[in-house]
């Protein structure tokens, strides 16, 4: 899976969190894409690599303004901004879209455009079964946004690195609504995946992070009993660094 975390290099600290903890609509998406806002541009790829969504509505207009990129994309900025793009057109898991990122990679194009597209390549197949999970409105709560049900739905998965992901994106968002903490505090007492394995360890640990970094004390047990009971003394060490730093 080193694609995919490799292609999100991109987006580390670089954008505003409580921004990005907005809902965004098709019609917003569309808009943001269709406009000149690089910015705002950033922060809706950033929003899609946790909210299920497929509408070729949105991912239409990110690839229009991915292909009238490219002409620019000789200096360091230009490429920056097109790696964004085509970074975002494989958060859509949409085979579709493989014919322009291809030609990117086969194309004339500067070393880290090309680097980039390879990855997202990779990432349409790996979102294309993320975005059934994210999008099952089978597990939705009724009264929740699609936002928060997306991320419940990630954190009740099956899969460690979708679990991982969504618990690093509520800690860059500030996602503490009681609904999201209650789900995260559900699975860490219950630890179903866990296993003496790096991703797993560090699955949970961030998990426990998201939950801490929130600073509600109604969860503090949760993190305490990891920090005195958990089998693994990796993520011991780390409930306790996180008992330290956030209560």
């Amino acid at each position: 899976m080193k694609p995919l975390f490799a292609g999100m290099l991109l987006s580390i600290s670089l954008l505003s969190s409580p921004l990005l903890a907005q809902e965004y609509t098709v019609e917003t998406y569309q808009e943001i894409f269709k406009g000149d806002n690089q910015f705002k541009q950033k922060e809706a790829i950033e929003s899609l690599t946790i909210a299920g969504l497929s509408d070729p509505a949105i991912f239409d207009a990110l690839e229009a303004k991915l292909l009238a990129s490219l002409p620019q994309a000789t200096e360091k900025n230009a490429i920056d901004y097109s790696a964004w793009l085509v970074k975002g057109l494989a958060y859509s898991g949409n085979d579709k879209y493989s014919e322009t990122i291809n030609k990117i990679v086969n194309g004339d194009y500067p070393k880290k455009l090309k680097k980039y597209a390879g990855q997202a390549l990779e990432n349409i197949t790996i979102y294309k079964k993320w975005n059934a999970i994210l999008a099952d409105k089978s597990q939705y709560t009724a009264d929740q946004s699609q936002q928060n049900n997306a991320f419940a739905n990630a954190l009740r998965s099956n899969d460690l690195e979708l679990m991982r992901l969504a618990a690093k994106r509520i800690i860059d968002d500030r996602q503490y609504d009681d609904f999201i903490l209650a789900v995260l505090s559900n699975e860490l007492k219950t630890p179903r995946l866990m296993a003496d394995d790096k991703l797993a360890i560090d699955t949970y640990a961030n998990m426990a992070k998201a939950l801490a970094s929130s600073g509600n004390t109604a969860y503090r047990d949760v993190i305490e009993n990891m920090a005195t009971a958990s089998s693994n003394k990796k993520l011991k060490n780390y409930a306790e660094s996180y008992l330290k730093k956030y209560y």
